[in-house]
């Protein structure tokens, strides 16, 4: 199949499926919340209603943001241990819900139901986190490679400051590239437990491994495809963001509903990924029964 086809295919599943957005918008809206209150009256005392505020609103301030936390580390050392335990259980929240949009994605009755949505997410459960589990040292490896990189062009940049910042995009790039190489592999993992009921996930893993190298174009293709349909929709949000004033209250309000038109735009880049895959997967392997 090309890789076109599996977009399309990928596409029409996940437009079926628009009461599955709703479902995973009201749970990532609810971890948002809770992210954002613990450091409301902190950010608060520091930007008030200044043009870095705004900056920080608009998602373009990010760096005075660090320089708070950098500075009042004392002060939000409780709002930070929550902050922890929230990141934590959204991970593993992640995680569970995988299982849902698999179940989905992978049946022959493409429609959306609860008990199919969220009975999948608690069936995959356990098999999707020791392959969460199984992931973590291939991503660790990823960062020594990058300490090794940086080690490198260090020696080979010596003084020169254009030649730094040349070898630092470079190897931002490479461990992004390994990065996303490593979520691709895994995801197709879930695919092959969800498809064909694995339940060894280290062997799964590993056999994923093989399925990507043996189709390395078609799987990269793919993947890069809908990325960059996530760049296009990041890149729409930051640039329609600057134009909107928030010293009004108008203004903070039409801010919000953008914003939650660009979370509603990354849950359907999330989902189109799943979908496209399981196309493409099934079309490379000429799988026939259906979950």
């Amino acid at each position: 199949m090309r890789i076109r086809n599996a977009f399309l295919d990928g596409l029409r599943r996940v437009n079926r499926n628009k009461r599955m957005w709703l479902v995973l918008f009201g749970i990532q809206l609810v971890f948002a919340l809770i992210l954002v209150l613990p450091l409301r009256s902190q950010l608060n005392k520091m930007i008030g209603h200044s043009l870095v505020g705004q900056e920080v609103l608009q998602g373009t301030g990010a760096n005075v943001f660090f320089e708070f936390m950098a500075h009042h580390s004392q002060t939000v050392s409780m709002e930070m241990k929550l902050l922890s335990i929230v990141g934590l259980v959204y991970l593993v929240t992640s995680i569970f819900l995988n299982g849902g949009i698999l179940g989905v994605f992978t049946r022959k009755e493409e429609g959306f139901s609860a008990s199919l949505f969220f009975g999948n997410a608690g069936r995959y459960f356990g098999r999707f986190c020791r392959l969460f589990l199984f992931s973590v040292p291939f991503i660790l490896v990823a960062f020594l490679m990058n300490n090794g990189f940086s080690t490198l062009f260090g020696r080979i940049s010596g003084d020169s400051e254009p030649l730094k910042v040349i070898f630092w995009a470079l190897r931002t790039l490479i461990l992004l590239f390994l990065i996303f190489f490593i979520n691709m592999v895994f995801g197709y993992a879930k695919i092959r437990t969800v498809l064909e009921e694995r339940r060894d996930m280290i062997k799964t893993g590993l056999r994923s491994w093989g399925f990507i190298l043996q189709n390395l174009g078609k799987t990269l293709g793919l993947y890069y495809l809908v990325a960059s349909a996530g760049v296009i929709f990041f890149v729409l949000y930051t640039g329609v963001g600057k134009f909107i004033g928030v010293s009004t209250g108008l203004g903070i309000l039409l801010l919000f509903l953008w914003q939650q038109l660009y979370a509603l735009g990354r849950i359907w880049v999330r989902l189109l990924f799943f979908s496209s895959q399981v196309t493409l997967y099934r079309s490379l392997t000429e799988l026939s029964t259906l979950i």
